[in-house]
């Protein structure tokens, strides 16, 4: 029988809109660079005593499936991993430009029924106040923004309304406008939600095209998410667990929708507070997000998982900073919360792709940086999103041309 190949694997993924249910074939071919999920019978010894010198055959036991998947940083794949690990996005239409002399301002995404074409954001000094004129609009009411944090800024037509966020140190000191906001005609930025909603699942599958195997996973849930996000070429590393897996002789879906891949590179990835400097000068970091699920085997004569319990989702990492007693590691010795704003991106002609993570409330975790050597010295610290009094989560944005997920 023939050897098979790597070069001839294929990954299938699709939603499902039952936990364990395979879905009518519609499914999506994913880019991966490994594929470490796989059934774990998990089967029991017999401790009887005979008068044999060897042990009887291992009994069955209730077999699971979960493993790590890697892949390249994809900016449309993304999408379907993001929608696994976080829930179903919502498609807004995206902004292109953003501001520049009403600073502190930082346009999301525009509703998906606002007109597209250059629209203007207004600001005014003495009472803190912002508003927004779509394409073709007059501007609708003007928002106090004194207090800084996430704004839905309506225009004068129902719908046309722009999401943003304030920095409200970093607000101009005198009137401002700018009236070249750019909403696109073809991007889209998926908003990712962050709930207690139950995650959904998916069927996976691994196809070995060259022998004839397909294993195919049923309820497959993405736990954890995490990547390095100045890397040289970005990579992303997932932590799956599922309901069951059986083998195939044939394939899920002879012919699945691809998402022509482009990958996330390292002159792309961006750590910052959102508005200036207060970090300091960050070398390098990296982000992991995780569900905190856990498998349950129930009394139901299935075998596998038939219940993934979720737990409180976690947003984190770690990054690498110039040690000069100020910026990040100034900020974690006060233990003084900061906002985060977590960013790779990738040009696609004169189109931007871009995945952002905006945390508006982050702890830093002190560690005394190593005082070693005659170069340079750096400090590394761990970092946390978490709630606040306002019940102000962080926001996640994937921006490309993909229309819905």
């Amino acid at each position: 029988m023939p050897q098979a190949k790597g070069a001839s694997m294929q990954l299938l993924l699709q939603r499902e809109t039952t936990f364990r249910t395979a879905p009518s074939p519609d499914a999506f071919k994913m880019p991966f660079t490994s594929y470490g999920i796989g059934r774990d019978p998990r089967k029991v010894q017999d401790p009887s005593i005979s008068s044999s010198p060897l042990p009887g055959k291992s009994g069955c036991g209730d077999a699971v499936v979960e493993g790590p998947i890697s892949s390249i940083l994809d900016m449309r794949g993304i999408g379907h991993w993001l929608a696994l690990l976080l829930g179903v996005p919502s498609a807004k239409k995206a902004v292109t430009k953003q501001p520049t002399n009403v600073t502190g301002v930082t346009i999301n995404y525009a509703n998906a029924s606002t007109t597209s074409g250059n629209g203007t954001l207004t600001y005014v000094a003495a009472t803190k106040m912002l508003s927004w004129a779509a394409q073709g609009d007059t501007a609708g009411a003007t928002v106090d923004v004194t207090a800084g944090g996430y704004f839905t800024l309506p225009s004068s037509a129902a719908n046309h309304e722009i999401h943003v966020t304030v920095a409200a140190a970093a607000l101009p000191v005198g009137n401002q406008n700018d009236a070249d906001i750019a909403v696109s005609a073809t991007l889209k930025t998926h908003v990712f939600p962050i709930d207690l909603n139950d995650r959904p699942s998916a069927l996976l599958e691994l196809g070995h095209t060259d022998i004839g195997k397909y294993y195919r996973t049923l309820g497959a849930k993405v736990n954890s998410l995490s990547y390095d996000i100045t890397a040289q070429e970005q990579n992303i590393s997932l932590a799956v667990i599922a309901g069951a897996e059986t083998a195939e002789a044939s394939v899920f879906d002879a012919t699945p929708t691809v998402l022509t891949p482009l990958r996330g590179c390292g002159h792309g990835g961006q750590l910052s507070d959102g508005s200036g400097t207060t970090l300091g000068t960050i070398v390098s970091g990296d982000i992991s997000v995780s569900n905190n699920m856990t498998g349950q085997s129930l009394a139901d004569g299935q075998e596998g998982f038939g219940l993934i319990e979720q737990g409180d989702t976690n947003i984190g990492g770690k990054i690498r900073t110039v040690f000069d007693g100020a910026g990040a590691y100034a900020l974690a010795r006060a233990s003084t919360s900061t906002r985060m704003r977590v960013s790779s991106s990738v040009a696609n002609g004169s189109d931007t792709f871009r995945l952002v993570w905006d945390c508006p409330n982050v702890d830093l975790v002190e560690k005394a940086p190593p005082k070693e050597g005659k170069s340079g010295l750096y400090a590394e610290l761990d970092w946390m999103a978490h709630r606040d009094s306002a019940g102000n989560l962080p926001l996640v944005m994937l921006t490309n041309d993909v229309a819905s997920y």
